[in-house]
C-alpha cells in the first residue's frame, strides 16, 4: 500500500492471524451445527471480537506513565497519542459490532434469499455454470461502477475470480445470490464507499499491484463472503487461487482499514 510522506507505513500485526482465523472457523462450524444462522453466527463473533478490542483499549488508556526524564513537550505528545489510540480502537470495536449487525439484517432483507440461511449441512457447489458467473458479475458490476465510476477492470480475471469465489455460495442460495448481493451492497453502501475511496482506483491508498481485488467488481462479492462465510471463502480461495497474500490483505483492508 502505498503511502504519503507525511504517514509513514506502519508495520502490520500478523502473528496470530493464522491461529485466530483456525479458531474462528472452529467456533463458526461448532455455531452452525448447533442450528446457529449465518448472520446469528457473524453478529456473535463479531461480539467476541470487539470485547477483544475493548480490552486492548482498556490497557492502552491506563499506558499514561511517562518515561523518566521527559519533558513537558514530550507528556503532552505521549498523552495526545495514547488518547489517538484509545480513540481509535473505541471506533474499530462499535464498528465491528455494527457492521455484523448490518449483515444480520441484510440476510433478512425482503430482497434478500427468502429459502433457510445456509448451514452446515448445505450442499456443497463443485463447479459453477458461466451462466451463473455472468449474472453475478453483472450485478457486481453495476454495484462496482456506481461507486468508483470506474470500468477499466479486466473482465476476463473476474470470471475467473468468480468462478471460485462463487463456490463459497451453498447450492440452496446460488439461484437467489444476485438479490442477496444487492441486499448486502444496499445495507453496506458506506463500507463499500469507504473502500474504494482509499484502496480502489483513484483511492488515497490505492496499489493494485499490492491488492489488485480493491479495482475489481468482484471484490463486492468477496466482501459479502467474507462477512457470511469468511471460512468457507478462504478455503475455496486458497485451494484454487493462487494469491494468498491478495486476500489476507483484501480481508485487512475490509475489516480493518475503513
Amino acid at each position: 500500500m502505498s503511502t504519503s510522506p507525511e504517514e509513514p507505513a506502519l508495520p502490520l500485526i500478523i502473528v496470530h492471524a493464522e491461529a485466530g482465523a483456525s479458531a474462528r472457523r472452529r467456533v463458526s462450524d461448532f455455531l452452525e451445527a448447533a442450528g446457529a444462522r449465518p448472520g446469528e453466527v457473524q453478529h456473535l463473533l463479531a461480539v467476541i471480537e470487539a470485547g477483544a478490542v475493548e480490552g486492548a483499549h482498556a490497557e492502552a488508556a491506563e499506558d499514561t506513565q511517562l518515561p523518566t526524564g521527559s519533558s513537558d513537550e514530550f507528556g503532552e505528545g505521549w498523552l495526545g497519542a495514547v488518547q489517538a489510540v484509545t480513540s481509535r480502537l473505541t471506533h474499530i470495536a462499535d464498528r465491528t459490532v455494527r457492521q455484523a449487525r448490518a449483515t444480520a439484517a441484510a440476510s433478512k432483507s425482503p430482497l434478500a434469499v427468502s429459502s433457510p440461511p445456509a448451514r452446515r449441512s448445505s450442499m456443497a457447489v463443485d463447479a459453477v455454470g458461466e451462466e451463473q458467473v455472468h449474472r453475478v458479475l453483472e450485478a457486481a458490476e453495476r454495484i462496482f461502477v456506481s461507486r468508483t465510476g470506474c470500468t477499466g477492470y479486466d473482465r476476463d480475471l473476474s470470471e475467473e475470480i468468480l468462478t471460485v469465489v462463487l463456490k463459497a455460495v451453498s447450492a440452496e442460495q446460488q439461484d437467489s445470490y444476485v438479490r442477496q448481493l444487492e441486499a448486502f451492497a444496499e445495507a453496506n453502501g458506506e463500507r463499500l464507499a469507504k473502500l474504494f475511496s482509499r484502496y480502489g482506483p483513484g483511492g488515497r491508498f490505492e496499489d493494485r499491484n499490492l491488492c489488485y481485488l480493491t479495482h475489481q467488481p468482484e471484490s463486492v462479492v468477496v466482501c459479502e463472503r467474507l462477512d457470511v462465510v469468511p471460512m468457507r471463502l478462504a478455503g475455496v480461495w486458497n485451494d484454487e487461487i493462487d494469491a494468498e497474500l491478495t486476500l489476507e490483505r483484501f480481508t485487512k483492508y475490509w475489516r480493518f482499514g475503513l
